[in-house]
């Protein structure tokens, strides 16, 4: 009991103290607040307000496409032969008829020079008988046998000729060979092949284009591509007659020059085709407010209060929305902190370092 009784004592005596030192500080007997600067407080919703300002719009397509060589064959026989020499090397670059192989043709060359023998002979015998007419020594009808005879002549000579030709390869284009697959002395036949070439001076670009875009497709449109070999330009130059039923889309051609043949026939390229372009009214994205299939945006007026207002959105680009109904250039609207503004609300600029 003793120990409890000195506690309360201490106690007691130290409240007192406090008190004393408490009445010192504040001889009127209540606390002192400090209290803010006077100042009114500005509840306005803080935004940042973007004008409506003209941009350009456009749909585009993109698709994947093939390049092709603008002319592209397999060098191929037209009889079975033996090859007797080969003129060319690969990856040489050869002119239209330029000749590329030539097969064995001795017993065709023996031909040709008998069917010739036989068409001078022939020749010389009708120029004889012309002669003899005025003398009354051959008639007119001789002179037709004759020239029959000369004629027929020349068709053997013809074909025998030709028999020749056929064992001599000649490059149908102008373009650049690819390997070659046969060496002299092998027997080729009409499916035997010799060596590609393709014409790629200029290349050819097949791409899928939608159904729904088909009308819009034009001749000469411009074409961005991108391929391993890097970007180019094309001009569409043809259009399929027929929708592929199986895909419903419309096969497109675009054409491209290619001076350094970067290009090469089988590449695969990312086509981009850009439809009706066109400059309109545009909001950012970020001031676009939808619901269900309605699109917003708040429109500030000079007494600082914002309106919503519906609008109708078209493209999009780059962060920017067309709008193709409900505003006009110059108009301002709030781009940001929409979401804490309704319609009717009194908004205040934001500073351009606050915080939203």
């Amino acid at each position: 009991m003793k120990a409890g009784g000195i506690a309360v004592g201490v106690l007691v005596l130290v409240l007192a103290a406090g008190a004393f030192w408490w009445l010192q500080d504040h001889p009127d007997g209540a606390p002192q607040a400090t209290l803010p600067d006077a100042g009114e407080r500005d509840d306005r919703t803080p935004v940042r307000v973007t004008d409506v300002e003209m941009r350009d719009f456009e749909t585009v397509i993109e698709a994947l496409g093939s390049v092709r060589a603008r002319e592209s064959v397999m060098l191929r026989p037209t009889v079975t032969e033996r090859v007797e020499e080969i003129l060319f090397e690969e990856g040489d670059r050869v002119e239209q008829g330029e000749v590329l192989v030539r097969l064995s043709a001795d017993e065709e060359q023996a031909r040709r020079d008998e069917a010739q023998v036989r068409f001078d002979e022939a020749r010389r015998e009708l120029e004889r008988v012309r002669d003899r007419v005025q003398d009354g020594i051959v008639t007119g009808q001789e002179v037709d046998q004759q020239s029959s005879r000369l004629e027929e002549a020349g068709a053997a000579l013809a074909a025998a000729s030709a028999q020749v030709e056929d064992r001599t390869i000649r490059a149908p284009f102008t373009g650049t060979l690819g390997l070659r697959q046969i060496s002299p002395g092998a027997m080729v036949s009409p499916d035997t092949d010799i060596v590609e070439l393709d014409d790629i001076r200029t290349v050819r670009l097949d791409f899928p284009v939608p159904e729904r875009f088909a009308t819009a497709i034009e001749l000469g449109m411009k074409v961005t591509g991108r391929s391993a070999a890097g970007e180019f330009d094309a001009d569409v130059t043809a259009l399929s007659n027929r929708i592929d039923v199986s895909t419903r889309t419309l096969s497109v051609r675009a054409v491209a020059d290619n001076p350094d043949r970067h290009l090469r026939p089988g590449m695969l390229a990312t086509v981009r085709l850009a439809l009706d372009p066109e400059r309109a009214p545009a909001v950012p994205e970020g001031a676009v407010i939808q619901r269900a299939d309605e699109h917003f945006v708040f429109r500030l007026h000079d007494d600082d209060t914002v309106s919503r207002e519906r609008i109708r959105v078209g493209r999009r680009a780059d962060g920017w929305v067309e709008v193709t109904d409900g505003l006009e250039e110059g108009e301002p609207v709030v781009s940001e902190g929409v979401s804490r503004v309704r319609d009717g609300s009194e908004v205040r600029l934001r500073d351009a370092g606050e915080d939203g």
